[in-house]
């Protein structure tokens, strides 16, 4: 059957198979209603007389249309195009169907409605609708007549539909759309005291920070994320990110300007990240676009700590998300990528396959907006992962990065995820708060200058729909970069670490769209020292944790949740401390 005409320009006898009407291969039997009582001499045209003169149908003597230019309103073409249009409703848009044509047509303008009436008779057809032979005959001649112009139309029809598909493929307008998420956390802590932090010496330990009294009043605590991402291209993406919160972290102190409420850093919850005093602060800057197909460039102006926890997707080597609704900061991600976020810097991805891609990038300093340390003469951190999916339900990463902080608070080996010790390796300073600057109200660690080789292996795999397991293994090489005497360390010493962790995920649980996690682990602790004064830490902390996120609709989601650290900061002799959340988050 034909279609439209461009289907079949190429031959312009379609001019046609409506001629010889071979497409037709069923017994029309229904007259077309309501009209067939109104048609002329009410002779119905059938298959098996239109088999019998295919191609031979008798032609009537007029005079011939071909040279004309346009088709005059006295013409037999006309008239012929007329009766059908008026018989059959090939042209509608009045409302008693009826062709009122007041002037006369280009052979285009002419093509065009005869192929409204080639169509239309096909669908008779097709619906058994019985066609008067007379008119069959005037479809032949007009198709004959009109064959050039009617495959003209063709071409033309399938050159627009080619610019129509390209304009759809680039179609773009620079377009910025706004994401907001607003969180709210009832949460407190509990336990008989915080944890104390040691340094572990060849002849005893060092305290650097020593328990006092646990701070266990519940807390409302609240974030807000305006996300605003921009395209310019359609393929690439600038993101905007501001972000506000009066959280208090539940840890130890950050960098002596938050209060000391756990004394580890292992308690640290997923979402706490600075600004933390009901300022606004520009959080993520970053913008991704692809110069070839299968490459992704980041260029992150402002590094993606926050977009990394409400977003993923500004994140380059996060390929499949390993810890889905995590309340903690061990948990959210494999402790390797603190390394890299929330610094500035410059990252590709590429994309080799469905199973295979590589990525690689440079972040340099913190502070790399100070003309002193810039991007290159500070803390820097490179990093390169490999990614595979061998199938459709599992993945897996091999990570490394390369990380060099100078001497100062901000060493952290292991990114705040493990023990001070496992942060510090080489000795740890607590530098006591400035009393001229209000912000600093806890003491500071500092550490000499610390470089560090990072492995890690990831996995995700989803053997059925509704069950997930999730887990990585972290091994770190970390090497002083300096001397320092108060604890017997040379240039060149080195220290190892540790760290695995094991999640199971349930989508889907109780309703679709919901997730329970449980997860249990080993945070980063030091189990090889190098240096001649210090020792490994014998204690291994556990880290416990269960929660169940509850989808009400697509913009709101409630998840409460529980965490505890058995031997907190690796140390048996600290008691357990417990962390629990009720997070309430809306997106729109």
């Amino acid at each position: 059957m034909f279609r439209t005409f461009r289907s079949y320009s190429s031959s312009t006898t379609l001019a046609m198979t409506i001629v010889g009407f071979q497409i037709v291969q069923s017994v029309w039997a229904q007259p077309v209603p309501p009209m067939a009582g109104q048609l002329p001499n009410g002779e119905a045209i059938r298959v098996s007389d239109l088999q019998a003169m295919s191609g031979t149908l008798p032609m009537a003597q007029v005079t011939s249309v071909n040279g004309l230019r346009d088709v005059q309103l006295d013409s037999w073409a006309y008239e012929a195009l007329k009766s059908l249009v008026e018989r059959y409703g090939c042209i509608v848009g009045y409302p008693n169907q009826t062709f009122r044509g007041d002037r006369p047509l280009s052979r285009y303008e002419f093509a065009a409605g005869l192929n409204a009436c080639l169509n239309t008779m096909e669908r008779l057809l097709q619906e058994n609708v019985a066609v008067l032979k007379e008119d069959i005959e005037k479809l032949q001649r007009l198709a004959q007549d009109f064959k050039a112009e009617l495959a003209a139309m063709g071409t033309r029809l399938d050159n627009l539909e080619t610019r129509v598909a390209y304009l759809e493929d680039h179609q773009f307008s620079t377009t910025t759309k706004l994401l907001v998420v607003t969180t709210m956390y009832f949460a407190g802590a509990a336990g008989d005291k915080t944890a104390a932090s040691y340094i572990p010496r060849v002849n005893g330990v060092d305290v650097v920070r020593p328990a006092v009294a646990l701070k266990d009043q519940p807390v409302v605590q609240y974030s807000t994320l305006l996300s605003l991402n921009t395209s310019f291209s359609g393929t690439d993406n600038l993101s905007v990110d501001l972000w506000t919160s009066n959280v208090t972290p539940f840890s130890s102190s950050l960098l002596g300007s938050t209060e000391n409420v756990t004394g580890t850093y292992q308690t640290r919850l997923s979402y706490d990240a600075p600004p933390y005093n009901n300022s606004i602060g520009l959080a993520d800057l970053i913008y991704k676009f692809q110069p070839i197909k299968n490459l992704s460039v980041f260029i992150d102006a402002v590094g993606g700590e926050v977009s990394g926890e409400l977003l993923y997707a500004t994140q380059p080597f996060m390929v499949f998300a390993p810890y889905t609704a995590s309340i903690s900061r061990f948990g959210r991600y494999d402790p390797i990528y603190y390394q890299t976020l929330a610094r500035p810097g410059v990252a590709a991805n590429y994309k080799f396959s469905d199973k295979v891609s590589f990525g690689a990038g440079y972040y340099g300093d913190f502070n790399a907006g100070n003309p002193q340390t810039g991007l290159f003469n500070g803390g820097n951190a490179v990093i390169a992962q490999l990614s595979l999916f061998p199938t459709d339900t599992l993945g897996m990463t091999l990570v490394y990065v390369r990380s060099y902080n100078p001497a100062g608070p901000g060493v952290a080996v292991s990114g705040q995820t493990g023990s001070l010790y496992a942060d510090q390796p080489f000795g740890t300073s607590l530098i006591p708060p400035n009393n001229s600057n209000p912000a600093q109200i806890e003491g500071t660690p500092v550490s000499i200058a610390t470089s560090a080789d990072h492995l890690s292996w990831g996995f995700g795999w989803r053997p059925m729909p509704k069950l997930a397991f999730t887990g990585d293994v972290g091994l770190v090489f970390a090497h002083a970069e300096q001397d320092n005497p108060a604890y017997g360390v040379d240039k060149g010493d080195g220290a190892t670490l540790f760290e695995w962790n094991f999640g199971v995920a349930l989508p889907d649980l109780f309703k679709e769209g919901n997730v329970g996690t449980l997860m249990v682990g080993n945070p980063y602790r030091v189990v090889n020292q190098g240096s001649r004064d210090l020792k490994p830490e014998s204690d291994t902390a556990w880290h416990i944790e269960a929660a169940y996120k509850h989808n009400i609709n697509n913009n709101l989601s409630i998840q409460p949740g529980f965490l505890v650290i058995l031997n907190p900061e690796n140390n048996k002799s600290n008691p357990a401390i417990w962390v629990w959340q009720l997070k309430t988050q809306f997106i729109f």
